[in-house]
C-alpha cells in the first residue's frame, strides 16, 4: 500500500521555489515557519542539501520532482 503524505501549501510553495531557482535568494533569511516547513521536507525526503558547486543551498530530490510532475499533469488536464 502506498504511503499517504500531506504536503501543506507552504511546503508546496517551497518545492516550487526550489524548482524555479528562487531558493537561491533565501540565503539565511528564512523565518521560523518556513524553516520548519523546509526541515520537514528534508525529513520526508523531498529536499536535500545541494552540492558545493550549486548556487542554491537546497535542491529538490527525485521524489519531489516526481510529485511536482504528477501535480502538473493533474493541473494541465493531461
Amino acid at each position: 500500500m502506498a504511503e499517504t503524505l500531506i504536503i501543506s501549501d507552504q511546503e508546496l510553495a517551497i518545492l516550487c521555489d526550489l524548482m524555479s531557482g528562487w531558493g537561491a535568494k533565501w540565503g539565511q533569511t528564512l523565518d521560523d515557519n518556513k524553516q520548519q516547513a523546509l526541515d520537514r521536507l528534508i525529513a520526508i525526503g523531498f529536499v536535500e542539501l545541494a552540492n558545493e558547486q550549486s548556487l542554491t543551498k537546497y535542491q529538490n530530490t527525485a521524489k519531489a520532482t516526481l510529485l511536482l510532475s504528477e501535480l502538473c499533469v493533474g493541473i494541465s488536464g493531461g
